[in-house]
């Protein structure tokens, strides 16, 4: 951008020349050969910069490059229409702060009047995203992180947001919470998995660091790979998968209880279609008398007060039964129950007080709904509260901040492991034992090393937070695949304003100016429209 559609009067004219006038070549004295003008825009408004160019005049040198001020570097990168203090607060709101471009370009427009396009927020975006990824990346940024501290610990783990496509894998130190970095993959076959540890390993050679533990899911990759790449490591299995792979089978059966009970759960619509029909018919009326005193409505009555609490029932029951969050500890159809049952207790309560009306037949008739629903699984529930305690014991005996070290706690566990297994006729604790038995070595490995967390969950969180990559689909929050496509610099960028809020400056990003998106990177993106083409109606040549 050399010209810019702003107001002359509010243009600060700045002139710049060379400081260092010795040409490189022949150290001869370099002169002024011609001016340029440049225009860009500042968070202190708009600057039109007079450019002096030198060029040495030795008719004997070779050497013919015209040079530029250093200062202009300083200002702004080559054919940047923006300052850097305009690139650096673009990136700062977007992957700090998360905000979107649009609400950028306005931020831009009504605080400090610069008119940028959507297009060029978004430019100006990638490339901040690749200067930031390659500086949190940068070996001597890593060095200096890594000077006082040579023991380290790593864990791994991978997001698939949307099947048929690449898996996200990322790497993070534990010690200092840093991301090291994200490999999108096409497969989790071992040799590919190899690759990551063997990058890995070598980021840790170079900075002579000592990896003392790695946390992961037990992957069979993960378990081939570290055991053959990292031989005398111990690999601690994450925790929270131990749990969610535990509760399995529990939580199956509480899905299958609850969609059954969802089922039998009828009627709420038409309910809910009496009491909108008689607030209707009655509106219909009042329209009719306008101008004349109405009488006042029985309280009971559906176009009353009484239709509305019917309404506000049937929401709190449907919302409920759309209600699928839980975990190991406490099953989605647990929840669901115990809700319900709270709805029955303040309904029974309304049936014994022996008022009648509308409103009340209709309250009456949304318990019965609730009531046979429930009814119908009150022992396959049962079930699962029984089961769900003895995992809550398990997710006891493995939780360091209920006190004592994980090595007095491997006792406990196996007792809890001979007692599942002393239930020989019941499949779901022959299931847990099972899983107990594969996952003991490696929740175990390591309990030394009692300061280090026994869960990879930190990344995990990365992909829930609210970043920019988000999505929403049925009401809950998804990664998108956006995440995977540009995870090798989204994550980095992320994890460094993670650590970084503030936003980074001119003298922090310079030397990365020319940072590029990795070819990991490029490649998926690429793969992508490929599959994006094929999947349109108007290309023909798939078809």
């Amino acid at each position: 951008m050399s010209r810019l559609a702003v107001e002359e009067s509010v243009v600060q004219q700045l002139t710049l020349d060379r400081e260092d006038r010795l040409c490189p070549e022949c150290g001869q004295r370099m002169h002024v050969r011609s001016r340029r003008s440049r225009s860009i825009l500042t968070l202190e408004g708009p600057i039109t910069l007079s450019v002096g160019l030198v060029q040495c005049c030795d008719q004997q040198c070779q050497h013919t490059n015209l040079y530029s001020p250093e200062q202009e570097a300083r200002l702004a990168m080559p054919r940047w229409g923006i300052g850097w203090d305009v690139f650096c607060w673009i990136g700062q709101r977007r992957f700090s702060r998360h905000w979107s471009v649009p609400q950028i370009r306005n931020e831009l427009k009504d605080t400090y009047d610069l008119p940028l396009s959507d297009d060029a927020i978004e430019d100006h975006i990638a490339s901040y995203q690749n200067m930031v990824a390659a500086r949190h990346q940068d070996p001597q940024e890593m060095a200096t992180l890594y000077r006082d501290n040579k023991d380290i610990v790593l864990s791994l783990d991978g997001l698939q947001p949307e099947k048929g496509h690449e898996t996200l894998y990322v790497v993070r130190e534990v010690t200092q919470n840093r991301v090291w970095f994200a490999e999108p993959l096409l497969s989790g076959a071992t040799d590919e998995i190899r690759k990551l540890f063997l990058r890995t390993k070598e980021i840790a050679n170079d900075l002579g660091l000592n990896v003392v533990l790695w946390i992961s899911d037990k992957q069979d990759a993960f378990v081939k790979c570290v055991a053959d790449e990292f031989p005398d490591v111990p690999h601690r299995f994450c925790a929270n998968h131990f749990f969610r792979d535990l509760a399995k089978p529990v939580l199956a059966i509480d899905s299958t209880a609850k969609k059954k009970m969802r089922a039998n759960i009828r009627g709420l619509r038409a309910l809910e279609r009496e009491v909108l029909e008689s607030q209707q018919a009655e509106q219909t009326v009042t329209n009719e008398q306008a101008g004349e005193i109405n009488e006042v409505l029985d309280p009971s009555s559906l176009a009353g007060e009484g239709g509305a609490v019917v309404l506000d029932f049937c929401s709190v029951v449907r919302g409920i039964l759309n209600d699928n969050h839980g975990g190991p500890c406490n099953p989605p159809g647990i929840r669901m129950v115990d809700a319900l049952a709270d709805v029955q207790e303040s309904l029974a309560r309304i049936a014994a007080s022996g008022k009648s009306g509308p409103a009340f037949s209709l309250l009456d008739r949304l318990k019965g709904f609730i009531d046979r629903g429930v009814a119908g699984q009150q022992e396959t529930f049962s079930r699962v509260r029984g089961y769900t305690d003895q995992v809550c014991e398990v997710v006891e005996i493995l939780s360091v901040d209920e006190g004592g070290s994980l090595s007095c706690r491997a006792p406990l566990f196996a007792a809890k492991l001979a007692e599942f297994e002393s239930y020989a006729d019941d499949k779901i604790y022959q299931s847990m034992a099972k899983m107990m038995t594969s996952f003991e070595v490696g929740l175990f490995a390591g309990v030394e090393l009692s300061e280090y967390p026994y869960d990879n969950l930190d990344i995990e969180r990365w992909f829930r937070g609210p970043k920019s990559h988000e999505r929403r689909i049925h009401g809950h929050k998804h990664a998108g695949i956006r995440i995977v496509r540009e995870g090798p610099t989204l994550i980095p960028t992320l994890d460094a304003h993670a650590q970084h809020p503030g936003v980074f400056r001119e003298r922090d990003l310079t030397r990365f100016a020319n940072a590029t998106a990795p070819v990991s990177q490029l490649a998926s993106q690429e793969r992508h429209k490929i599959m994006k083409k094929s999947r349109s109606k108007k290309n023909e040549s798939f078809s």
